[in-house]
């Protein structure tokens, strides 16, 4: 008898709970014992003996794994802050260099103000003295009015600079104090004395930044180990 065959007459005698299964179509060879029908699929092997983890074992993973988190979680913390320091100078100093390059090239006074929401319809300059991570706004002072102050209807609102980071204070010198001017040659408007900013967050000095607009209006970054992140006590 071919195999073929036999293999058939093996299936039709199996019961019928056992023809339609989706295992019929994989098993290698078959035989019929006291009427049931036994499958084995060639390769197939038992496994005897399976064990898991103990529970000193996974005890013990688990404390590896708390004591790495425990390394490595501050270390990502002080990245994050520092990572938000540099981008909040960086974003500033940018803002620096493009009104100073304003002035020179519409040839008219451009202020750099704080502003308590920079992101209205029609901003102002104002908020609390030498407190700038509210916001700020950059305008061309296109009425020469000389009052430092933004009026919508002579002058030109250049940009509007977003509050600070959470946790990140931005505090002036009183040379600074509530606006940054810049000349048409591109100096500042501040009696050629040094505006400075420090920019801290809850680690304070240690960690902090400072920019310096000097006399000629071109700014000056540094960072860590600064003087003070309090308005009242930076250098002038």
């Amino acid at each position: 008898m071919k195999a073929a065959d036999a293999q058939q007459r093996l299936h039709e005698a199996a019961p019928a709970v056992f023809r339609n299964t989706r295992c019929c179509r994989y098993i290698l060879s078959g035989y019929l014992l006291n009427g049931a029908c036994h499958w084995q699929a060639k390769g197939m092997k038992r496994y005897k003996n399976t064990r898991g983890f103990t529970l000193p074992e996974i005890l013990i993973t688990l404390g590896v794994i708390a004591i790495a988190l425990s390394t490595a979680v501050p270390s990502v913390s002080s990245m994050i802050k520092n990572n938000s320091l540099a981008n909040q100078l960086n974003t500033l100093v940018t803002n620096i260099h493009y009104a100073r390059a304003e002035a020179v090239k519409r040839d008219v006074r451009v202020i750099i103000c704080r502003s308590a929401s920079p992101n209205a319809t029609s901003p102002s300059c104002g908020g609390d003295t030498r407190i700038w991570e509210s916001g700020y706004i950059v305008f061309a002072d296109d009425g020469n009015n000389s009052n430092s102050i933004y009026d919508a209807g002579t002058d030109t609102l250049l940009m509007r600079g977003q509050a600070a980071t959470s946790g990140i204070k931005m505090r002036t010198n009183w040379i600074w104090n509530n606006n940054l001017e810049f000349n048409p040659d591109g100096s500042t408007n501040e009696g050629g004395s040094t505006a400075v900013m420090a920019l801290c967050d809850d680690r304070g000095t240690t960690n902090g930044r400072m920019i310096q607009v000097a006399a000629n209006g071109v700014p000056r970054m540094y960072a860590d180990n600064i003087a003070s992140c309090d308005p009242e006590r930076l250098p002038l």
